[in-house]
């Protein structure tokens, strides 16, 4: 069963909408049932079944406006020259799903700051509506306001990865340079989730599970920063294996299952002809027969990397393709293979040739 599912696109931009979205709805939905107003509709003289409707019209509203809120971020993020994949609802509200934030300063601080002026603009309009004092639509339009300034203010927190932490680190990479502002951003973020969810211990517990949310964000998002300042300096051919084996698509399953056992290693390029026709893995081949011929099971559709190329975009493509090696290709021939083992190896060795760097400056004489 899928998690989430596509409601269509706004702007050219996929929106999906995960399951657990229906569950903040319904919740949040009797919250405002019982919460006095302006927060809520309990106390107003409606019946029941009015104050249940504007309670649900309301939930909607509010996840309407972070769609909104969302939209505004790939917008401009896409103005400013950023592939947006798409945007996602869910639990703890939406995420722009950016392939990647700009390293310029002033575009990261332009595009994070595009959200909560969207919501302070729908939260100031409809506080403006508010004022007509016409029945339902101002009660309605009371809380929905201030809901967005709410959603607005608690967004420019400085709370990396929320939009306020973002533009924290533009700020402090315009001084200190985009590693060391994420590093400081990011340390802030988790600081701040601390203290919210220590808040959330005596207010309320929902804020626990959003301090989880920001730390754990903070704390990925800064290792793929450290990620990248390492692996974007090294080059596929100088961690590649070498000339790697090759099988072609007539070789049978048992074969390829014995070179596995021999080899150690769990995938190999199929090729014919001296081109790459496919790749087979173990778990490929994990239901076929002994007999079966590699053609009939191979991964077709295969991902390749240049050897000119980072060491972080294999990186990249193998964590978005949840694959465990790429084929290296220069000029329609197979040359190498890289694999998340490689990877996680330079990342081990490069850290501790720093470390060493970093012990002998601190060794070195006045």
């Amino acid at each position: 069963m899928k998690s989430s599912f596509r409601i269509g696109k706004i702007a050219g931009i996929e929106v999906d909408v995960h399951v657990t979205l229906f569950i903040i709805l319904i919740i949040f939905s009797y919250a405002l049932y019982f919460t006095p107003y302006p927060y809520g509709f309990q106390g107003l003289t409606y019946s029941n079944f009015v104050r249940a409707g504007l309670s649900i019209i309301s939930s909607i509203s509010l996840f309407l406006a972070v769609l909104f809120h969302e939209l505004s971020h790939s917008i401009i993020g896409r103005r400013r020259g950023v592939k947006v994949k798409g945007i996602i609802l869910f639990i703890f509200g939406g995420v722009s799903m950016l392939e990647e934030m700009p390293k310029e300063p002033r575009k990261e601080i332009e595009i994070a700051f595009a959200g909560p002026l969207l919501s302070i603009f729908l939260g100031v309009l409809f506080y403006g509506i508010s004022l007509t004092q016409i029945p339902i639509l101002a009660e309605f339009s009371r809380v929905f306001a201030i809901y967005n300034l709410v959603l607005a203010l608690f967004n420019l927190l400085p709370a990396f990865p929320l939009d306020g932490g973002r533009i924290l680190r533009g700020i402090l990479a315009k001084r200190i340079g985009f590693v060391n502002a994420t590093r400081i951003a990011a340390e802030t973020g988790k600081l701040m989730a601390f203290l919210i969810g220590i808040f959330g211990l005596f207010v309320n517990p929902w804020l626990i599970l959003i301090a989880f949310f920001i730390y754990m964000g903070a704390n990925e998002e800064e290792k793929i920063v450290m990620v990248e300042n390492v692996l974007k300096r090294v080059k596929i051919m100088d961690i590649m294996s070498h000339d790697p084996l090759t099988i072609s698509p007539e070789t049978k399953v048992g074969e390829v299952l014995e070179l596995m056992l021999a080899q150690k290693h769990l995938g190999y390029p199929v090729v014919e002809d001296g081109k790459l026709v496919g790749i087979v893995t173990l778990k490929d081949i994990s239901k076929a027969s002994a007999e079966t011929p590699v053609a009939e099971v191979m991964t077709r559709d295969v991902v390749t990397i240049s050897p000119l190329s980072s060491a972080f975009e294999a990186f990249k493509l193998i964590n978005e393709k949840k694959i465990g090696r790429l084929p290296v290709v220069d000029e329609g021939k197979v040359i190498g293979i890289v694999s998340r083992t490689d990877l996680m190896r330079t990342l081990e060795i490069i850290g501790i040739q720093e470390a060493f760097k970093g012990v002998r400056k601190i060794a070195k004489p006045a």
